[in-house]
């Protein structure tokens, strides 16, 4: 009995690629097996004159037509799956570049910021450099003119 589940299974056997090429493999194996064994039977039946004339000929016919519909779709399918490895051989090769592109862009942006973090830490320093000097300069000017005051000043 076919439920769900088994067609679920089924269904997901048909999308494995390795399973549809041995399931191709193996139905064209048995259909030559096939074919060769019914040539034998034919040439060993013991009553095949009572059948009409031509008969012969048309069973090769029906062989003949019964390869090409049998092997037709394994030859879509072998050209379908060369694509398929063209495609991923193409896949692979646009991903690898996208990441060598990304990481030389992250290199290079990842060393601009630094030089731009260095530049304003560089610059910091030499604020709070000027910033230090100003402030003693201001406290040596502060203290000059303390001084100058209180030798003015008898109380101080």
């Amino acid at each position: 009995m076919i439920n769900e589940e088994l067609f679920t299974f089924i269904m997901s056997l048909f999308n494995d690629v390795l399973f549809r090429k041995g399931f191709f493999d193996f139905f064209q194996k048995m259909q030559r097996e096939g074919i060769e064994a019914a040539r034998r039977f034919w040439d060993s039946y013991p009553y095949k004159n009572v059948f009409f004339p031509n008969a012969l000929d048309i069973y090769e016919k029906m062989i003949d037509f019964y390869i090409s519909l049998g092997l037709a779709p394994r030859a879509n399918y072998d050209e379908i799956f060369k694509e398929h490895e063209k495609l991923l051989y193409q896949n692979t090769f646009l991903r690898e570049t996208i990441l060598q592109l990304q990481q030389k862009m992250f290199a290079e942006g990842g060393e601009k910021v630094r030089e731009t973090w260095e530049s304003i830490i560089d610059k910091q320093i030499e604020m709070n450099e000027e910033i230090a000097e100003n402030f003693f300069e201001f406290f040596r000017q502060g203290s000059s003119s303390f001084r100058s005051r209180r030798g003015n000043h008898p109380t101080l």
